[in-house]
């Protein structure tokens, strides 16, 4: 897994030229988008297997992203079981290749019934913005997502009537799992520096010190890629701003603005940290998945990275913890978001059978199998556990989390060219080439430039 699932606008630029032609939701003029009526036929309650037979015998094609690959190994056999007149075919590809060609698969002749897209403005906005994907409302009520879901679950995947922001409006996609960062802690180093671990940000600064007077190094990290940085920064910031506020800035909320206080404060202790020997040396030659192995084989107390590096972690033998930290506001607030979401095709002419294996996946009953597989399901509630303690944690972490409504988007999510702009800030400012507030106004005046375009 990724977190952020982001994609440089670079990369889908051809694609989304090929589409441009597309209208938009909507629209009436016989584009592709318009060319089935799966936009139209209302969903009203689940789907049933007699309703799916009625089909004949048909096959569904979906493309998928190799993390899925596990998941639908277990589940297309017990779908087609359920529902025999359907043959499900399955592409799997790489999440670079699925998220560099997705697009102009939707916008073929032999688009799939189902794929999975990603979130924000470069390839969910222009499968949303050509009219390749059909809107998900009606499902979501038929099948009672609005119940299962917390609301920035399903709201990463809401758009307004033409398409140009995301945040509201109307759905179309959903996931069923869910990734976010959060603290990795390792006991043992922790019991000998004599620190318990942390319940909230509060207690993790202050044991910063006594863990290195251990001689032990407080934070492992790793940046070669400039992502892991992100995920520290937003970590770290939520200990005083509200998922609200982050997820305003990051949907192009008019007003919203990245130089406040809480971001100048967050980059100062940043600074701070790499300046007292908190974060580990060299860790612009370091990759997070590197650094994730590293902290797994006892070379920090600390790591702070994405939930889904438990699987990297957790066979390292270590006597590893996981946990979300509260703010000062009493809240768990975290950067994290659902899985790739899965979109039904508006070409689609087998529209119950793909209404009714989003039904399956997305079903409370499924999401102990996922847990299974390794993965965090968004619902299913305290009757998920895991055999495997560090995932236990994670699902814990989770259900805390999502009860808060505590995730935030992922701050590159905000421009097509975000990723490339904070990621290059933020190693200039833990070099200490510029400062704290510097930092912030570059990464404000890219947010402003790309909503005067919008």
């Amino acid at each position: 897994m990724r977190a952020g699932r982001f994609v440089p606008a670079s990369l889908v630029a051809a694609g989304a030229l090929l589409v441009a032609g597309c209208s938009a939701p909507g629209s009436d003029d016989g584009s592709a988008g318009d060319s089935s009526d799966a936009a139209a036929e209302e969903i009203t309650a689940p789907v049933t297997p007699e309703e799916v037979a009625e089909l004949g015998d048909v096959t569904m094609r979906i493309w998928a992203e190799a993390g899925e690959e596990a998941t639908l190994n277990h589940l297309v056999p017990i779908f087609e079981k359920k529902y025999p007149n359907v043959t499900v075919d399955v592409t799997i590809k790489s999440f670079d290749d699925l998220t560099k060609t997705v697009v102009n698969a939707m916008n073929s002749d032999s688009a799939p019934d189902l794929a999975q897209g990603n979130q924000g403005y470069q390839v969910d906005g222009a499968l949303v913005q050509a009219g390749l994907v059909r809107p998900l409302d009606d499902v979501a009520e038929a099948y009672g997502w609005e119940d299962d879901y917390s609301e920035y679950s399903l709201n990463q995947f809401r758009w307004n009537e033409d398409g140009s922001r995301w945040g509201e409006g109307t759905l179309y996609a959903n996931s069923p799992v869910t990734q976010y960062i959060g603290v990795y802690y390792n006991k043992d180093l922790l019991a000998e520096a004599g620190v318990e671990p942390p319940e909230s940000w509060a207690d993790f600064e202050a044991s910063l010190p006594e863990i290195k007077s251990a001689g032990i190094t407080p934070i492992e990290f790793g940046n070669s890629d400039k992502q892991a940085a992100m995920h520290l920064f937003g970590a770290v910031s939520g200990r005083c701003q509200t998922a609200d506020e982050v997820n305003d800035w990051v949907a192009g909320v008019e007003g919203a603005d990245f130089r406040s206080e809480c971001n100048n404060q967050t980059a100062a202790t940043l600074v701070d940290w790499v300046n007292q020997g908190y974060i580990s040396s060299g860790y612009d030659g370091v990759t997070m998945d590197d650094a994730a192995l590293r902290f797994g084989d006892g070379s920090a107390a600390y790591y702070i990275g994405g939930d889904w590096l438990a699987q990297q972690i957790s066979p390292r033998g270590g006597n590893i913890g996981f946990t979300e930290l509260t703010g000062e506001h009493g809240k768990l607030v975290a950067t994290g978001a659902s899985s790739m979401g899965w979109h039904v095709s508006s070409k689609t002419e087998v529209l119950p059978a793909a209404v009714a294996f989003l039904g399956e996946l997305h079903s409370p009953d499924y999401a102990q199998a996922l847990a299974d597989q390794k993965r965090v399901p968004i619902t299913g509630g305290d009757d998920v556990t895991s055999d495997d303690p560090l995932l236990n944690d994670d699902l814990i972490a989770a259900r805390r989390l999502l009860d808060d409504n505590g995730q935030t988007a992922y701050l590159d999510w905000s421009t097509d060219t975000m990723y490339d702009e904070f990621g290059s800030r933020l190693q200039e400012l833990l070099a200490g080439r510029i400062g704290p507030e510097d930092f912030t106004e570059a990464v404000q005046a890219n947010w402003a430039a790309f909503q005067e375009d919008r």
